[in-house]
């Protein structure tokens, strides 16, 4: 297990979390831009020590301890850490191979490190100086020389931001085969949504420094334990129902048609129809006799049939309710 208690000054905010990370885990810190996810990961691997307070140990050993007067910090290169990032920043004028090879004491090429270029299917590009490289390729790269010296937690921060969609997917899917090929525990940082809830056992929900709710993709789905919580996790608008609950309303958890076993269900007025990342949606105005005017959207099915200005009943499917 992976245990940090940290406090972390930083300009208009303290990064102040107290994580418990499982063993051979897919953990993710999940949040926007400037929430102090990247930090998180700095005091892990040993790189950012300007903190207030921090405790962090893994399987009961303790690398860093603020109170302790003497032995309170191993050093980055004990650790047994593995860092990507999202920029490859590999050496020019090494090979592929001098470059997975570069940190790893073990010479010449163990059976692990040729496991690993086997898996990634980077055997054929050892030779090849890193501007030969697609950016797909790059990060591979990246990835096998964090995982070149067997790591026992790999860090992984933004690692896959810059690929095109299609490449991203590719590289997300290797991540999940090689965690099942060779387990060990994995810290994600990410701020986009759909990556986090595809890889990840357990999400931690941060902003401004700190964690909101930790669960995993279903639950927190779910029950968010806040409005904040409910908007990063994609829900778009509040609805107040007759006895004055409120509840979170997401595009995706909504149908159009009455079903009253699975929600609530009201009518509302189609103000336009949109595309939207393959969806197609609906903008609707609603207008419940207990409370003011508001548009909601609605991610329709292939079968839902909308036409702008008609009025149409649709069902919020269990929405959490929100105090």
């Amino acid at each position: 297990m992976l245990e940090l208690q940290l406090k972390l000054p930083r300009r208009s905010f303290t990064v102040s979390v107290d994580l418990r990370i499982q063993t051979n885990s897919i953990f993710c810190l999940f949040g926007p831009s400037a929430t102090g996810k990247s930090s998180i990961l700095s005091v892990i691997a040993g790189f950012e020590t300007d903190y207030e307070d921090v405790y962090l140990a893994i399987d009961g050993e303790v690398l860093a301890n603020t109170n302790l007067k003497s032995g309170g910090f191993c050093p980055p290169w004990r650790r047994g850490i593995g860092y990507m990032e999202q920029s490859a920043r590999l050496f020019p004028h090494l090979t592929v191979e001098q470059n997975i090879l570069y940190g790893v004491a073990r010479r010449p090429m163990d059976r692990w490190s040729a496991d690993i270029i086997d898996f990634l299917d980077l055997r054929d590009y050892l030779s090849v100086r890193p501007r030969q490289l697609s950016g797909g390729l790059t990060q591979r790269v990246a990835l096998a020389r964090a995982l070149a010296a067997k790591p026992r937690v790999l860090l992984l921060d933004e690692p896959f931001s810059a690929l095109d969609w299609m490449a991203r997917r590719a590289l997300q899917d290797l991540v999940l085969t090689l965690h099942q090929s060779f387990p060990m525990t994995i810290v994600l940082v990410t701020h986009q949504l759909t990556e986090a809830q595809r890889m990840a056992d357990t999400i931690a929900l941060m902003d401004r420094g700190q964690i909101l709710q930790t669960g995993s993709p279903g639950d927190l789905m779910a029950s968010p334990s806040s409005w904040r919580a409910a908007q990063l996790l994609g829900y778009a608008s509040l609805f107040r129902d007759s006895d004055d609950v409120q509840y979170a309303i997401h595009p995706d958890r909504i149908v159009v048609g009455r079903q009253p076993n699975h929600g609530i269900t009201v009518d509302a007025n189609v103000h336009q129809v949109i595309w939207h990342e393959g969806h197609q949606r609906a903008v609707l105005l609603l207008k419940a006799p207990w409370q003011t005017e508001q548009m909601i959207e609605v991610n329709l099915a292939p079968t839902d049939n909308v036409q702008v200005g008609a009025k149409v009943p649709i069902t919020f499917v269990h929405p959490p309710q929100i105090g």
